[in-house]
């Protein structure tokens, strides 16, 4: 996941909250949805539109937007972090195997 188009998308939709139009969050997050690539990443959209949805609803946006923001970052590198994978190295990947043995 990339975590700056998840905050860019997620303050945009917090701006269009506040504004009360929901056409442009729920845009937003259908864009989101179709270009991502993979299934932590929707989860993540969705979960932040919810979290959006009650944070903004509650009446108290001046108190608890940034704990929000806080905890909607926290979820996106969680879902986003992957264990990396183990690269073989030596010069036989890059010579098509002729790298005698090594």
């Amino acid at each position: 996941m990339d975590t700056f188009n998840f905050i860019v998308s997620v303050l945009i939709m917090l701006m269009a909250l506040q504004m009360q139009q929901l056409w442009i969050v729920f845009a937003v997050l259908v864009i989101s949805i179709l270009t991502s690539k993979d299934m932590s990443t929707v989860i993540a959209f969705i979960i932040s539109a919810i979290v959006l949805f009650f944070v903004v609803g509650s009446g108290e946006v001046n108190e608890l937007w940034p704990v929000a923001i806080v905890g909607l970052i926290v979820v996106a590198i969680l879902l986003g972090s992957k264990p990396e994978e183990q690269q073989q190295g030596g010069y036989g990947d890059m010579l098509g195997g002729l790298g005698g043995g090594y």
